[in-house]
C-alpha cells in the first residue's frame, strides 16, 4: 500500500549542527550519505557551503547543501538571457546536494526541501544578488527539477550529471507572494 505524502507542518528543518543525530540516514546513494556523514559539517564550519536537514517525527528524512556559484553567460538558453548584462557570468546559487531517506522517498520530502532551498535562495540573493539557481542533475532526476522550472543546458549533459538553471528572478516575481509571506 503506498504511504501518503508528508504535511509540510509536520516537518522540522534546522541548520546542520554537531548536535543532530545524522547516523541513520541512508538516501540509497553513498557518494550523498558519505557526503552528509563526513564532508557536510567540515565544509559548513569553514564556509564551502550550508546544509540544512529536515526531520519528520524526530527521524532525519532529508537533507540539502546550498553553494555560491557562476553560471556562464553561453549556458543559457536566449529567452533567458539577461539583456544588457555586461560580464560573461552570472551569479548563481546552487543545489549542490539534495537526498530524501529511503523510508521516506516517493512521499513528498523532495518537494518540501525544494521549498526550503528556494527560500533559502531567497534570503541569498537578497543580500548578495544571485539571478539563477544551478543543480547538477542526476539524468533520473532530472524530471523533477523540471516540474519546478528548471532548464537543462544541453550542451553541458553528459552521462552522469545534466547540469540545468533556473532564472530564480523570474521565478520569484511568477512567485512573489509566497516568498513574502514566509519572510514575515
Amino acid at each position: 500500500m503506498p504511504q501518503k505524502n508528508v504535511n509540510a507542518d509536520s516537518c522540522v528543518v534546522l541548520p546542520l549542527s554537531g548536535d543532530l543525530d545524522i547516523s541513520g540516514f541512508d538516501c540509497g546513494d553513498a557518494d550523498l550519505n558519505d557526503f552528509l556523514q563526513t564532508d557536510a559539517l567540515k565544509n559548513q564550519k569553514e564556509w564551502f557551503s550550508v546544509t540544512k536537514v529536515l526531520f519528520l517525527d524526530d527521524t532525519l528524512a532529508g537533507y540539502f547543501t546550498i553553494v555560491a556559484d557562476t553560471l556562464h553567460k553561453g549556458r543559457v538558453a536566449e529567452p533567458d538571457a539577461v539583456s544588457g548584462y555586461p560580464y560573461q557570468k552570472y551569479p548563481a546559487v546552487k543545489l549542490a546536494r539534495l537526498a530524501v531517506d529511503l523510508r521516506f522517498q516517493h512521499r513528498g520530502i523532495g518537494s518540501v526541501l525544494m521549498e526550503e532551498f528556494f527560500d533559502a535562495a531567497y534570503s541569498c540573493v537578497e543580500g548578495d544578488g544571485g539571478r539563477f539557481l544551478t543543480v547538477d542533475s542526476v539524468p533520473s532526476a532530472r524530471t523533477f527539477y523540471e516540474r519546478f522550472g528548471f532548464r537543462a543546458v544541453s550542451s553541458m549533459a553528459n552521462e552522469e550529471t545534466v547540469p540545468m538553471y533556473l532564472d530564480f528572478y523570474k521565478f520569484y516575481l511568477l512567485s512573489r507572494e509566497i516568498f513574502e509571506s514566509r519572510s514575515v
